[in-house]
């Protein structure tokens, strides 16, 4: 039974897990004498743990029961049980799926379904594929490490056809190259293990191989889709230039893929260096974001993208904010040391005039043999403060620089705004980073982190031990008594991930940042106060009431990180459509739906006789 609900008063809610998607990170040391390189990649190899049998006891022999049904019967007794069931199949919805659509499907609306006029454009997600290569023993133990697979909805009068393939760079090639029975080795999110014993596979000649990998061929991109040409709307035929997408992870690899045809065009391992970088790069963030000037304050050619890396230099790390223009040129904005190790971040904030990054108490660990181990991101070190950096975009000039003692762990941001506080007139201003955030690091590095598969292929009981999700925080930062205050909005009990708002992605009139959304968009497990992880829903946040306003809840069906389309004419900020691709257990089948943004009503409802599995990130391409 499907359920949307519209709160009419102040609700709460336990909480819900995920996130996503992050990174691998690999440390190239020095060979042979040679000088000391550090290469931290974000690389994938696969693994999706089985669970094993329970140990039977000895006991008395009994008869054996023959069953004297009829196969028809006992077929129809076994449809119903599932039928009567609750949230079923999760378990596929984290399996390898190697089947490819390599030609747009068209895939017809079901009966009664509706999508706006105003829906014209391109669906397009991001995620992994395969996580096991049985005939070697392998198996990724993380979510984040399977081959990149994109699956693309083009939308266009009411119409609807699908796309699902696997992205053709270096590494899955590599893969393809062994018949598909064993995986380019390398360090990711979690160890690579031995599926006979359930243990990492490690040993020195395969550390030096994973060190080479994921330092020359590591291009593995599964975690997020951008737009580097947003003012260029379709392939341009008469000039010969043809519009492309990218496909991106928290590492320099970067995946380039026709927009019409959905093809890989072109893969690399590393980004051209940045105008005015003083060393490596290392890492990049998988969250880009616009800028916020119009087209035509940048002389009308496109749109600069901002993003932030972490650059290895003779004197250490150091976090740079990066500028992008739509040609591909790239150039420092700031550079600010990082003396106390490597951080690890997978999003920012960016307003119209600054950038914050939270740098949490995370450092990356630079043993090959822990990485190995671990995983890089169970291998993470700890440190004792959280820092907050903001960077002035006109000139570089880092604004504020500030380590306090509460401890904010998150993944993503939210929206940025910028608050002008100054009464009388002496230029006063806050900075506000709202995040979805964690008060201890365990969503991230703990035993029961997101989507560990090792664990969460073991079953039910063991996915009730996952993380429940995130809350909401702000980062109030004033820039001109350089105080900085943490507000954690605890009245919201519902745990999310993946959040979104009518904002996300916007540039140039789209754009708000006097003031946070009112509005947020994110699907959350152990939904509506259920101890079942499996109890997944999609919810509308009402930020300025601090409750769920209303909900979308089906047994059985997983949904994907929503994404808003506005509606045009609209006069509220929440008049659009969410899209969200999704899994229905029961039936085993993903359907793509469109909900409205007002009320979580189900408006159109799309089978596409495919499975794909838990992704991460994606992008709506307007046409």
């Amino acid at each position: 039974m499907s359920r949307h609900f519209t709160c009419p008063s102040k609700w709460t809610y336990n909480s819900i897990l995920q996130r996503n998607i992050i990174l691998f990170y690999s440390t190239a040391a020095a060979m042979m004498g040679g000088l000391l390189q550090s290469s931290v990649f974000l690389a994938a190899s696969c693994g999706l743990a089985t669970s094993f049998a329970p140990h039977r006891s000895r006991r008395a022999y009994k008869p054996l029961r023959v069953s004297t049904q009829a196969p028809e019967q006992q077929q129809q007794q076994q449809q119903q049980a599932e039928e009567t069931a609750t949230n079923v199949n999760f378990e596929e919805w984290l399996a390898d799926a190697p089947e490819e659509i390599t030609k747009w499907k068209p895939c017809p609306i079901a009966d009664g379904g509706n999508i706006p006029s105003y829906v014209q454009g391109t669906l397009i997600r991001n995620g992994g594929g395969i996580w096991t290569a049985p005939n070697n023993n392998d198996e990724f133990s993380h979510i984040f490490d399977g081959f990149a697979k994109i699956h693309s909805y083009k939308i266009h009068n009411s119409q609807v056809e699908c796309q699902s393939r696997f992205l053709q760079g270096a590494w899955y090639k590599a893969f393809l190259e062994k018949d598909k029975q064993s995986f380019p080795t390398g360090i990711g999110t979690g160890p690579v293990l031995d599926s006979t014993n359930k243990e990492p596979k490690l040993g020195m000649i395969r550390t030096l191989q994973a060190l080479i990998n994921s330092a020359t061929i590591f291009d593995n991109t599964p975690v997020n889709i951008w737009d580097y040409q947003p003012h260029m709307k379709e392939s341009d035929s008469s000039s010969n230039k043809r519009k492309t997408i990218a496909a991106l992870t928290d590492a320099p690899p970067r995946t380039t893929i026709d927009f019409n045809t959905m093809d890989t065009i072109s893969s690399s391992t590393i980004n051209p260096l940045a105008s005015g970088a003083k060393g490596y790069e290392l890492m990049e963030t998988a969250h880009p974001m616009y800028s916020q000037a119009t087209m035509a304050a940048v002389g009308g050619e496109g749109v600069d993208t901002y993003n932030v890396a972490i650059e290895l230099g003779l004197q250490g790390p150091s976090v740079t904010v990066v500028r992008e223009t739509s040609q591909g040129e790239r150039s420092i904005v700031a550079s600010v040391p990082s003396e106390d190790g490597t951080p690890y971040l997978h999003s920012f904030g960016l307003s119209a005039n600054y950038a914050m990054i939270v740098l949490q108490p995370l450092r990356l660990d630079p043993s090959p043999d822990r990485l190995l181990q671990l995983g890089f991101l169970r291998a993470m070190t700890h440190v004792d403060q959280t820092r907050i950096i903001v960077v002035e975009l006109a000139s570089g000039d880092v604004v504020l620089d500030k380590s306090i003692d509460e401890k904010v762990y998150f993944y993503h941001s939210i929206s940025q705004a910028e608050i002008v506080n100054d009464q009388e007139g002496d230029g006063g201003v806050t900075v506000s980073l709202r995040l979805c955030a964690y008060k201890e690091p365990d969503q991230i590095t703990g035993e029961h982190q997101f989507m560990r598969l090792e664990q969460a292929k073991k079953g039910r009981e063991w996915r009730n031990k996952l993380h429940r999700g995130g809350k909401f925080c702000d980062i109030n930062c004033n820039l001109l008594d350089q105080s900085v205050e943490v507000d954690w909005k605890d009245e919201i009990e519902q745990g999310y991930e993946l959040p979104v708002t009518r904002h996300s992605r916007t540039y140039g009139s789209e754009c708000i940042s006097e003031k946070h959304p009112r509005y947020v968009y994110a699907f959350g497990a152990f939904a509506l106060g259920s101890k079942d992880y499996d109890n997944w829903g999609l919810f509308k946040f009402d930020l300025e009431d601090n409750k769920v306003s209303s909900y979308y809840q089906q047994d059985s069906v997983y949904l994907s990180e929503p994404i808003f389309v506005p509606n045009p004419d609209g006069e509220t900020e929440d008049d659009g459509v969410l899209l969200s691709q999704a899994y229905f257990g029961k039936g085993s089948e993903t359907k793509l739906l469109v909900f409205d943004a007002r009320n979580m009503e189900v408006m159109a409802t799309v089978p596409t006789g495919m499975r794909a599995p838990l992704d991460f990130h994606g992008a709506w391409i307007p046409n």
